[in-house]
């Protein structure tokens, strides 16, 4: 894990100082504790703690008000699972999808933005960015949505100026689908 945050805060600062034209603007009136529970990646731009993961899905579960425990879960080309445990927060006490989250225990220092850009009314589809715009994952509640639930994604992609040419699409194979926890 130490080798892990060690590998990924250069490259972290390297993409923050060639910078980017998209719009990381946090939604307003984000409901966190509706944001809690299971998400499906469906597509990001590939970064260094990711690389090469598909069946990638992330649980949320809420502690407090304002804070939250993350696990992110993947598996490698070989079928190897990966798993990242975290914890985040709001960065400020508005209704704002302005978040924080750290994978690097203690957790308490090196927390990186985690904006929620865009949400439906029903939390069943978000757009995530870090801040920049280097980062990017699309979401949803669904393993195998429609196509024109990744279809709006997108699009609120590029109204932001995100260059969705450069996004990955994750498979999810049937064979992984794994049953929402129930414990927090």
């Amino acid at each position: 894990m130490i080798w892990h945050a060690l590998l990924h805060i250069p490259a972290g600062l390297w993409k923050r100082l060639k910078g980017s034209q998209a719009d990381t603007t946090p939604q307003n009136e984000v409901n966190l504790t509706a944001f809690m529970g299971r998400w499906y990646e469906q597509a990001r731009f590939e970064n260094t703690f990711e690389h090469g993961l598909d069946d990638v899905y992330s649980d949320y579960y809420s502690i407090g008000d304002e804070r939250f425990r993350v696990i992110n879960n993947g598996t490698d080309a070989r079928g190897k699972p990966h798993r990242a445990q975290g914890m985040g927060s709001r960065t400020t006490n508005s209704q704002q999808g302005a978040l924080q989250v750290s994978f690097v225990p203690p957790f308490c220092w090196f927390a990186a933005p985690f904006h929620i850009l865009y949400t439906d009314a029903d939390y069943r589809e978000a757009l995530i960015a870090g801040s920049g715009g280097h980062y990017l994952w699309l979401l949803t509640r669904e393993q195998h949505p429609a196509p024109p639930r990744i279809r709006q994604l997108m699009e609120e992609a590029r109204k932001r100026g995100f260059d969705t040419s450069a996004l990955r699409r994750t498979t999810h194979r049937p064979q992984n689908r794994q049953s929402i926890p129930t414990d927090t």
